[in-house]
């Protein structure tokens, strides 16, 4: 894989089929659609969506707003092709960054065959009117909703009254518990989120599990190491930026390297070169630290899970530089793929 293409993994092979599985030209006809995963930050989405795909692609941490872009994973089974959007969480714009996180949203939602609603179930009053709002607004498919996080609460008499409160709070009669972290019922759910969506021939190949590609993933695992390393405000005026991705067998799969330029990873190992922005000069020092000592640390983290993706070792060359107020800036977000 280079580091232009989408992610895949082995395809399974399509002589196990059943006759039903394939038409007479070959092409398999099953239920497939897009399943539009939302709700407020830290509900648990991108826990699910790596539960449901049974691979880790959407980077989690414990802090909320995560994830900012809206990520493809694909899930390809014997009747179905499950196309999953994990989405940002809902919230009320501070920045332009926000504005533009909240348009994935609704654009996720739009096209959506199906929107499954994620609601946590210890904090049942977390903005509930932003959750009401976004069910008013003109969506295309079937919305279900699922209490997630059903594991820490105390017996299955609690489980029901939570189910009840979030059924008469939104207004819908079916309302699922589920554990993305314990894989609570996550069959049953899946179940029924295939048996809303259209049939028709599948949309990507078997072998595909996500749209984006690993320069993608390899830019959110550095922002997830910097995400658990720094504090308060700090992680959200960070972005990151692969400036140089080059596989390990020595060919140059970024066209963007300057001509002449050596770099010094040793042979075999992949090299990417990325960029650590932050917004004011003050917060630079904070992520190097004393020394270079917390830089290192962020891409000690970043490295391995880089490597787990990649499957092979990486050179990781890191730098930090100031864009001011990238957040509220249209130019550089359209630069970082915001806009």
């Amino acid at each position: 894989m280079s580091s232009r293409t989408p992610i895949s993994s082995l395809p399974p092979s399509n002589s196990d089929l059943p006759p039903t599985a394939a038409s007479s030209a070959g092409v398999r006809q099953l239920r497939c659609g897009y399943i539009a995963l939302v709700g407020r930050p830290n509900a648990g989405k991108s826990t699910l969506f790596n539960a449901l795909l049974g691979q880790r692609l959407s980077i989690v941490t414990a802090k909320p707003q995560t994830t900012r872009s809206r990520i493809v994973g694909i899930l390809t089974r014997l009747d179905s092709q499950m196309i999953f959007l994990d989405t940002p969480g809902l919230l009320e714009p501070s920045y332009r960054l926000h504005e533009a996180m909240a348009h994935q949203i609704e654009r996720s939602a739009r096209e959506a065959d199906v929107v499954l609603l994620l609601v946590d179930a210890t904090r049942l009053d977390d903005r509930p009117d932003l959750i009401r709002r976004f069910l008013s607004s003109p969506l295309k498919g079937q919305v279900v909703v699922a209490v997630n996080k059903v594991d820490r609460l105390d017996n299955s008499a609690e489980m029901e009254k939570v189910r009840t409160r979030v059924a008469r709070s939104l207004s819908l009669q079916t309302v699922m518990c589920i554990s993305a972290l314990e894989g609570y019922q996550l069959d049953s759910m899946m179940a029924e989120l295939e048996s809303h969506l259209p049939r028709g021939s599948q949309l990507y190949p078997d072998e595909m599990v996500a749209e984006q590609p690993e320069r993608f993933f390899t830019a959110e695992l550095i922002r997830e190491a910097a995400f658990n390393q720094l504090v308060d405000e700090l992680p959200y005026s960070i972005e990151v930026v692969i400036e140089e991705f080059r596989q390990g067998n020595g060919a140059d799969s970024d066209d963007s390297t300057a001509a002449g330029e050596e770099k010094d990873a040793p042979r075999g190992k992949a090299y990417i070169a990325a960029t650590i922005y932050v917004e004011r000069d003050s917060q630079m020092g904070i992520v190097i630290g004393r020394k270079g000592s917390r830089l290192r640390s962020i891409g000690r983290q970043a490295r391995l899970q880089i490597e787990a993706l990649l499957e092979q070792e990486v050179y990781l060359d890191l730098r930090v530089k100031t864009r001011l107020d990238w957040r509220n800036r249209a130019r550089d977000l359209r630069e970082f793929g915001y806009e």
